[in-house]
């Protein structure tokens, strides 16, 4: 992984290389032992990287890329490059070196801007195009490699962080006032918007243009589900044969690749499908990494990982999940962050991550992305009850025996999420104003201040901005929401920026393309059926992996949310009362301060709902973020309860 950075100054010059290396610099997480700048008529580019990101199979022994009139910046591992190349060939454009930055060059040569229909693997790449005058950038189809934008005074800046472009020596650096208030709460929906007023956030599978005529956000990937109809266990087969070979692309070039190995049935295939890989290269183990949990905690798999590892000998490394804080030096880190937003489980992959590095590796696996493409909630009785299908809505009830409230489970999966807005409307009046959720809503805080609430319309905004459903089922809608939802890419980006720090590189076999749209090809019966899931990946899995890690579960394992509830209720409650006194938050009119603390002190007390704990969460984090940039100006909201207090520049 890399930081890249492109400036292209629309009048006047850009700044001198002292203020783009400072730039470069609010970027150090992401790599600063190899910094490169090329000044271009238009553009000045910039990569950062680390020593062992050089190597091939990395990003490369190049930083900034120039061919003719071409440059580029680009945070990039590329697979299956002898596919690409043999395709550049073809069409008269051999890559003039063999490191992703030449095969991204050769490939906008060879088709333009719809280049990136033709790259596989973790990327985002800024491009000048000096000819057009263009600057053309994209980010992969998971978003595991982030990209920003935005404008300071007369110059348009691209870099891989936020932090970079509110470096530059003309930025305003003023907040956002509506994103720190949708941050406290976990909303994302408004995914172009970041916490800096001129900085935004590209999608991920999306590109970004920019030239005289202005800047054009396009998305040249979404999930499209199909209907194969390729018989069960021949697409199990095929299935099988696609895993083997994402995870033989991903592997690391030089030492061993770690995985991050849990029960449940994703990493367990990644493990399958990458041992046979090595199996049939001759030799070789993965090392896995687990975390472990203690005899009836939810989160306990520690058999199931025994037994996965064991068939195929695979050297095994455990953390005990009691050494993981789940908040250390929550201060310090939030200042360290260029956004609020903070990955719930931070110290987890960051304890995974050092581990991994531990025993050797650079490249870690994960088994992210086997939930959507191989699994769907109840939901998808909804879909059976709108067709008609009444039988099958029957069976499929039976099978899944709710244990308790089983009306009610049935009303929130079969019909709750088939009701118009006018129905949910009305209910949420004959509910005291208590509102039924709508399917994937994702509420505004509890704390929030309602005027503020109304006067920006979170809840609206929300729904406006996620991706909506058209005539897809409920099902289908599903994958589609998870990919396109922002949460998703600003998750695994994260995730890999944690690991990156620690020396490692992540990877998610399941997120290769080929893989996700052969899944999506699939139906619905393969994901969930009755009480069973992923159906069609054990199947995949069978020979590859024992029987007990592949059989139905009574119910879920490796659940986390036990070690969340009892970190924040126990051990950090202190920090949660603290940090609740006197929010700047509520200095700006965000929040209701004393219902803040209530809501606080009744989760430590007594617990309360998943929605609760994290909204503390996020709250928490948004407030500590902003205790760090006391000098950052926040524009004030005149109607709001309180006028800006102590953060004027």
């Amino acid at each position: 992984m890399s930081a890249v950075l492109g400036v292209f100054p629309r009048g006047g010059g850009a700044p001198d290389d002292a203020a783009i290396h400072g730039m470069l610099a609010a970027m150090r997480q992401r790599g600063g032992e190899r910094t490169q700048l090329l000044r271009a008529p238009g553009a000045v580019l910039g990569v950062a990287r680390n020593e062992w990101e050089l190597a091939a199979g990395f990003s490369g022994n190049v930083l900034v890329v120039k061919e003719g009139e071409i440059t580029l910046a680009a945070d990039a591992s590329l697979f299956y490059r002898e596919d690409l190349v043999r395709a550049l060939r073809d069409r008269g454009e051999p890559p003039a070196g063999d490191t992703p930055s030449h095969l991204i060059v050769a490939a906008y040569r060879a088709w333009g801007t719809e280049c990136v229909r033709h790259l596989e693997g973790d990327f985002s790449f800024i491009l000048w195009d000096g000819a057009r005058k263009l600057v053309f950038g994209a980010r992969d189809i998971a978003g595991t490699r982030p990209l920003h934008y935005g404008t300071a005074g007369q110059s348009f800046v691209v870099a891989s962080k936020p932090g970079a472009i509110v470096a530059h020596p003309d930025s305003s650096g003023d907040l956002n006032p509506v994103a720190l208030a949708e941050a406290a709460s976990g909303l994302f929906a408004a995914s172009r918007e970041t916490c800096y007023r001129d900085v935004s956030w590209l999608p991920a599978g999306s590109t970004l243009q920019h030239d005289a005529r202005g800047t054009r956000i396009e998305r040249y990937w979404e999930p499209r589900s199909g209907r194969s109809s390729t018989p069960f266990r021949e697409a199990a087969a095929e299935l099988r044969e696609l895993l083997c070979r994402a995870a033989a692309e991903r592997m690391s070039p030089a030492g061993p690749t770690a995985l991050w190995l849990s029960g449940g049935y994703d990493s367990t295939a990644v493990l399958g499908a990458a041992e046979a890989a090595l199996e049939r290269r001759g030799g070789g183990h993965l090392e896995t990494v687990s975390v472990s949990y203690p005899p009836g905690d939810p989160g306990h798999e520690d058999e199931l990982i025994r037994a996965a590892a064991g068939r195929w000998g695979s050297p095994m490394h455990w953390i005990d999940v009691e050494s993981i804080p789940l908040l250390e030096n929550a201060e310090e880190r939030a200042g360290d962050r260029d956004e609020p937003f903070a990955h719930g489980f931070e110290m987890f992959n960051r304890a995974l991550a050092e581990r991994s590095r531990s025993v050797g590796a650079r490249v870690a696996f994960t088994g992210a992305g086997g939930d959507p493409l191989f699994a769907v909630s109840p939901v998808y009785l909804a879909d059976l009850l709108r067709s008609g299908r009444w039988m099958s809505l029957a069976r499929e009830w039976a099978a899944r025996r709710p244990r308790s409230a089983r009306w009610r489970a049935f009303f929130e999966y079969a019909i709750q999420p088939s009701l118009p807005d006018i129905a949910l409307d009305i209910a949420a009046r004959l509910r005291g104003g208590r509102p039924l959720r709508r399917y994937l809503d994702r509420p505004v805080a509890d704390w929030i201040e309602p005027g503020f609430a109304r006067r920006h319309e979170l809840s609206e905004r929300e729904r406006r901005f996620t991706p909506g459903r058209g005539r897809r089922s409920h099902a289908d809608y599903e994958v589609y929401w998870y990919f396109l939802y922002p949460f998703t890419s600003r998750i695994y980006s994260v995730a890999g920026e944690l690991a990156l720090e620690s020396g490692v590189e992540l990877r998610t076999p399941l997120f290769d393309r080929r893989v996700v749209e052969f899944a999506l090809s699939r139906p619905r019966e393969e994901r969930a059926s009755g009480r069973e899931t992923k159906r069609l990946l054990r199947e995949a899995m069978k020979g590859l992996l024992p029987d007990t890690v592949l059989e139905p579960r009574k119910a879920r394992t490796g659940l986390s949310s036990g070690y969340f509830r009892r970190s924040l209720r126990g051990p950090y409650a202190g920090l949660l009362k603290e940090t609740f006194l006197a929010p700047r938050l509520a200095d700006l009119g965000i929040i209701h301060a004393e219902r803040l603390r209530k809501s606080c002190e009744r989760f430590v007390q007594h617990g309360g709902s998943g929605a609760t704990e994290v909204h503390l969460f996020f709250t928490l984090q948004t407030e500590l973020w902003l205790r760090s940039r006391e000098s950052a100006r926040v524009p004030s909201d005149t109607n709001a309860r309180e006028e800006v207090a102590g953060l004027s520049a």
